[in-house]
């Protein structure tokens, strides 16, 4: 019984320290980590960027069908960059994603449709 409780106790010691361990490398790894920054470009308030913002990096906003665009929408035109940061490993470490956004401008429509034109490597992080 004395070996049996010596035994789980070793055990619970170990398992703890395995989880200080592995959150301690977790942490030093995350700065590392690559994030994305989505920047809109031009003239587009802040309501329709957001819903942009949330189109292009796959959180889809869904927001009713406005009742003005039963007969078509009235679309613009912008631009948007897609910049992971941290993305390879050597210089130039970021990779810029470059998309031609048509989107419709009244407020209660979320009408948008992106193509992407374009991949580089830039230099933006060290």
């Amino acid at each position: 019984m004395k070996a049996k409780k010596m035994f789980l106790k070793s055990m619970a010691i170990l398992m703890v320290f395995c989880v200080i361990v592995q959150s301690g490398v977790s942490a030093a790894n995350l700065e590392n980590m690559p994030y994305k920054e989505i920047t809109v470009l031009g003239d587009v308030d802040s309501q329709k960027a957001q819903q942009i913002v949330g189109k292009i990096s796959g959180e889809t906003t869904i927001s009713p069908f406005g009742i003005a665009c039963l007969f078509g929408h009235s679309t613009a035109r912008t631009t948007v960059y897609e910049t992971t940061h941290r993305y390879y490993s050597t210089a130039p470490k970021c990779r810029r994603v470059t998309y031609d956004v048509t989107y419709c401008t009244r407020s209660s429509c979320d009408y948008i449709v992106y193509t992407q034109i374009g991949v580089n490597a830039v230099h933006c992080c060290s």
